[in-house]
């Protein structure tokens, strides 16, 4: 690539910020809220965003691919590929409870090499290049130190793996559902949670999480310990194929997969 990836994060961080902006100017006064499907939802401030996010990559970055959630895939003849979600939380945006995220990943040849998380409700800006320091508002993060998994530690689950009543869960007391996948991994990144766990994200809601948390010493695989990167060229994930994600700070990561797997748990 002709593009320092540490010298992108700054651009990036911008077009966040800015896009977070713009669903700040909606939050609290949609108007029309469309079902993609059950429980899955879309507003028209997940599109202004995604657009905005969308024209300014390109204009900055033409010759790379870009996929975003309500947008799909531009192509995939690049080998950098920018994976956005312009609203990670939308349930949470259309309640008007004020857990929501902007994420802007970028994978190189199917891995992910920059991260950024924005929260622009709390103004706290993630970012991450590969083997460098995760860094929030510019102060550097790492995932905590908890070597097993014990009942006082925080677990971020997904909505859908608390209806599931997943085994798994049993072995945590201090379970959390915050709405956005992305802001569940970052919490793993800042050492907030021991890790996170959910079945039913997209590649959208992953990347730019998934490299700010590699870059804070955690993990992210798929529930069963299988590698989720580098993502071959004719991946389903590219075209919205579920992207199921255990993270964790990495210490613990190995007793997750087998609690799992004893559980019998959902899929991959």
């Amino acid at each position: 690539m002709t593009d320092n990836p540490a010298e992108m994060v700054k651009p990036v961080e911008k077009i966040a910020r800015e896009a977070g902006g713009i669903l700040m100017d909606y939050f609290g006064r949609i108007a029309q809220v469309e079902y993609k499907g059950i429980g899955d939802i879309v507003t028209e401030a997940d599109k202004a965003s995604e657009q905005f996010i969308k024209t300014k990559l390109e204009s900055l970055y033409p010759h790379d691919s870009t996929l975003g959630e309500e947008f799909g895939l531009s192509d995939l003849q690049s080998d950098n590929c920018w994976v956005t979600d312009p609203l990670d939380g939308t349930a949470n945006y259309a309640a008007g409870l004020p857990i929501f995220s902007v994420a802007i990943g970028l994978l190189h040849k199917g891995s992910p090499i920059l991260g950024v998380v924005f929260d622009p409700t709390t103004d706290r800006m993630f970012s991450a290049v590969k083997s460098q320091t995760a860094m929030l508002n510019g102060t550097a993060i790492h995932s905590n130190g908890r070597e097993r998994l014990d009942a006082i530690g925080l677990f971020g689950f997904s909505s859908d793996v608390m209806k599931a009543l997943n085994p798994f869960m049993q072995n945590l007391a201090k379970g959390r559902s915050l709405g956005s996948a992305a802001l569940h991994i970052c919490g793993v990144a800042t050492g907030h949670f021991d890790g996170s766990l959910d079945y039913y994200t997209k590649l959208w809601d992953v990347t730019a999480a998934a490299a700010i948390l590699e870059a804070a010493g955690g993990c992210v695989t798929y529930p069963s310990g299988e590698a989720i990167f580098p993502l071959p060229a004719d991946s389903p994930a590219y075209r919205g194929a579920t992207v199921p994600f255990l993270a964790t700070n990495g210490k613990l990561h190995e007793e997750c997969v087998n609690e799992l797997a004893q559980n019998h748990s959902l899929p991959r």
